[in-house]
């Protein structure tokens, strides 16, 4: 009898360990192709110290929220047929796009 249980417990720790051996490894999903991130779009506001409407550049102020930080900007399709009523000392509200200006407006 004894020679049974040790038998028994041979195999059973044989096929254990072959079990261990043979199970396989789950499929790893398909790695996600890494996408860029979306560039924010923010507004911000300030006045104009700069203004070039050939290369569609413009050049803004903030005194308050940035501590006088002088930003510059290129201006897209849309905004650049605001430019013309904008001039040096005006008030604008612009939103940005990575560093592209999308809406120009003029506050006073």
């Amino acid at each position: 009898m004894r020679k049974w249980v040790i038998i028994l417990s041979v195999l059973i720790f044989a096929f254990s360990a072959t079990g261990l051996a043979l199970a396989q490894e789950k499929a790893k999903p398909a790695e996600a192709k890494k996408e860029a991130p979306k560039p924010v779009m923010y507004r911000m506001g300030g006045v104009v110290k700069a203004l070039d409407p050939a290369a569609k550049k413009i050049t803004l102020e903030q005194n308050k929220v940035k501590k006088g930080k002088k930003v510059t900007l290129t201006v897209g399709k849309n905004a650049a047929k605001n430019l013309a009523g904008i001039s040096v000392g005006d008030v604008v509200n612009v939103w940005v796009t990575g560093k592209t200006v999308s809406t120009l407006t003029k506050v006073y």
